[in-house]
């Protein structure tokens, strides 16, 4: 399915008469603005969910360092293009194309990290208030004192996952490193 219906819909309330057409990975707009979209099964919901959470907390912690959310719902009877599209997940954001970074620009980025983005303490504390995902393994979120914390129930819980399907004992052995240290 080509998901510009959708997309286009969402994109005319700030600028009527916009069209998209596929531009490689990203959409492209009338007016040359460039976008990732996506379509999802109904059984990805909370995944979307939790992206655009976190593109939206990533946005108070670092602006500009994420792509900016458009937009995240699902699919209605009002932007469906078939009726088998309706309850679908979509996710739209700006589309950033970074591509490889220069050494000096991967420091940046890094201290952007360290400083901004796990500096951040929410009025909640560090953790997340939706389901996230790593991959499609559901993350145990919630709430933490501080970032130490969070990191290790985060990494943690994932090990657990891990330790759970087999097959993964090396990685689990460098989860245990990183935990430790």
């Amino acid at each position: 399915m080509r998901p510009q219906r959708v997309f286009e819909l969402l994109l005319q309330c700030d600028s009527p008469g916009v069209s998209l057409t596929q531009d490689g990975s990203s959409l492209r707009s009338s007016t040359g603005q460039r976008y990732f979209a996506k379509l999802g099964r109904t059984s990805d919901k909370d995944q979307y969910v939790g992206e655009a959470e976190s593109l939206k907390a990533i946005e108070l912690a670092a602006p500009g360092l994420a792509p900016k959310l458009i937009d995240c719902g699902t699919i209605d009877s009002d932007t469906k293009e078939r009726d088998s599209d309706v309850g679908r997940p979509y996710f739209l954001s700006e589309y950033k194309d970074i591509g490889s970074l220069s050494p000096a620009a991967a420091k940046v980025l890094g201290k952007r990290l360290a400083t901004e983005l796990h500096a951040y303490k929410s009025p909640e504390g560090f953790g997340f208030h939706v389901p996230t995902y790593c991959g499609v393994t559901r993350q145990d979120n919630g709430w933490y004192e501080t970032w130490p914390e969070c990191f290790d129930a985060l990494v943690g819980g994932l090990a657990d996952k891990l330790k759970a399907q087999g097959g993964y004992e090396g990685l689990c052995k460098q989860i245990e490193s990183v935990r430790d240290r």
